[in-house]
């Protein structure tokens, strides 16, 4: 038996019905993390006059567990541990990257399935096409060939459809929720690079000159 013998027994054995069924499983699988994500970042969300108090040093009203609050606290909690500005930095940039992590949890999911839901679900189109014309060998009658072809065509193409349906709303909340990481990580910086100038350090008091904006240690 030739090769592509095999595979075409083992797709018409298997048929289109599980691409359909593994759509309809990341489909739910897509709202689920779409509702978790999108409760995480409404829970989360720095309004713009909470960022100014934040950056002053006024945490009330602030989600307690908003990368910009973590942000802030670690930045008050590394200011006295006696590092180096250039430490400082290098520690914050790391727990910046921690926080994005923390925000992007799931995003790949949703970017490779908007990317791959159609692809998938063209494989069942393949499929239900490939046994429409194998089967089609077997139907004699003019009129009954082209009624049947066009029915199995016409069933084939769900799987297509399907596919495009997952994708959509995966993309779009990608992007929705790809937007709000970026904007808590720009919040983000501005608060801990405010602190990191303003905040003093056990190895010296380094301020910011409220006029010119320049870094200056007391010693």
């Amino acid at each position: 038996m030739k090769f592509h013998e095999i595979l075409r027994g083992l797709f018409l054995g298997t048929g289109a019905e599980w691409v359909l069924w593994l759509l309809v499983a990341l489909s739910v699988a897509s709202v689920a993390l779409i509702i978790e994500r999108y409760v995480f970042y409404v829970r989360r969300k720095v309004a713009g006059d909470l960022l100014t108090d934040l950056v002053q040093g006024r945490v009330d009203g602030v989600p307690v567990d908003s990368m910009e609050r973590r942000m802030a606290e670690r930045v008050s909690q590394l200011a006295t541990s006696g590092l180096s500005r250039d430490d400082l930095q290098a520690r914050i940039e790391i727990e910046l990257r921690k926080e994005r992590q923390r925000y992007e949890k799931g995003l790949t999911f949703l970017a490779t399935l908007g990317n791959n839901a159609p692809f998938i679900g063209l494989l069942g189109t393949v499929i239900g096409i490939m046994a429409a014309f194998y089967q089609l060998a077997n139907v004699k009658e003019a009129a009954a060939r082209n009624e049947f072809l066009m029915g199995s065509i016409s069933e084939a193409l769900v799987a297509t459809a399907m596919g495009i349906l997952v994708a959509i709303p995966a993309v779009l909340f990608y992007n929705i929720f790809r937007k709000r990481v970026t904007a808590a990580c720009e919040q983000t910086r501005e608060v801990a690079t405010h602190r990191l100038l303003h905040l003093p350090t056990s190895n010296g008091a380094q301020t910011t000159d409220a006029e010119g904006g320049h870094g200056r240690r007391h010693l």
